[in-house]
């Protein structure tokens, strides 16, 4: 079994990276889940979340993605997301006034809002902020214990 797998972070209005890691933790839309050398093959939708790899002998890094699919298989993982930035890209300011104005679109609704739309836009910039701040955040499914 190898002691890494490569991962493949891809979007339409970006060059795709390509990092090996030891392990990432990936947002699916039933659940978080961990990806490590010899995981059998899967196919998952996304939401938006921070994917966290753990690069090989260099620590950490936390990319926003804000949805999309993830394939694994033989010991590669490719994610289609609409979007990602890397937490240290990611602009503080700019993510925190789309968390506001989400907030606060789905605080103070007015007749026209798009709720789904308002609470998307949130989830977005939950994961931008957590990104950035190097946390792990996931607004996963709820589950019935």
């Amino acid at each position: 079994m190898a002691d890494s797998i490569s991962v493949d972070l891809c979007a339409r209005a970006r060059e795709t990276l390509h990092f090996d890691v030891t392990e990432v933790i990936v947002p699916g839309a039933d659940g978080v889940f961990t990806v490590r050398p010899g995981h059998t093959a899967l196919l998952s939708t996304l939401i938006p979340g921070v994917v966290l790899a753990y690069m090989n002998n260099s620590g950490e890094q936390h990319f926003a993605v804000s949805g999309g699919f993830a394939e694994v298989k033989d010991d590669h993982v490719l994610i289609l997301s609409d979007a990602f930035e890397a937490g240290d890209e990611i602009d503080v300011a700019r993510a925190e006034a789309a968390h506001e104005r989400a907030e606060s679109r789905l605080r103070k609704p007015g007749e026209d809002t798009d709720l789904a739309r308002a609470e998307a836009s949130l989830n977005r910039a939950t994961a931008r902020l957590s990104a950035q701040a190097k946390k792990y955040v996931s607004r996963g499914p709820a589950r019935n214990p």
